[in-house]
């Protein structure tokens, strides 16, 4: 995958989900996100959220083993930097204990503030509770 080198961002999980295995109503905007950026930053826990996601497709969704353990090391190699959670949970809980949110989505917005960059995500209500922090990508439905 070439990329456009502009910009510093984490990345939700769930973006590298609908690139990496083709989701076809976001796969587009998904891609395009992970070319944009000059630096993907993720919390480490980051990969543990993915291998439980391509692990569903697995058991759920029939997708190959060897197509899941494709899409972990191709997101492994986007990655550029990985903020371990233990260096940003109190902030991370904080977060998550004030907007009624999860710790799991506070971590990102931790890492976020962190590195004074944007959360790129498909996901509507976490860019709601954390609006000054997480960026909507567009979504095809």
């Amino acid at each position: 995958m070439e990329r456009t080198r502009t910009t510093l961002m984490v990345i939700d999980t769930m973006v590298f989900v609908y690139a990496l295995l083709r989701v076809e109503s976001q796969h587009e905007q998904a891609l395009s996100a992970l070319e944009r950026a000059e630096q993907i930053i993720v919390p480490d826990s980051f990969f543990a959220e993915l291998g439980n996601v391509v692990w569903q497709w697995i058991v759920f969704r029939q997708l190959p083993l060897t197509i899941g353990l494709e899409v972990l090391k191709d997101a492994e190699s986007l990655v550029t930097k990985i903020i371990p959670v233990i260096d940003i949970r109190d902030t991370a809980l904080e977060l998550a204990v004030q907007k009624n949110h999860s710790f799991y989505d506070a971590v990102f917005v931790a890492a976020a503030i962190q590195e004074q960059v944007q959360v790129i995500t498909f996901d509507r209500k976490f860019a709601e509770k954390f609006s000054d922090r997480v960026q909507l990508l567009p979504s095809a439905f």
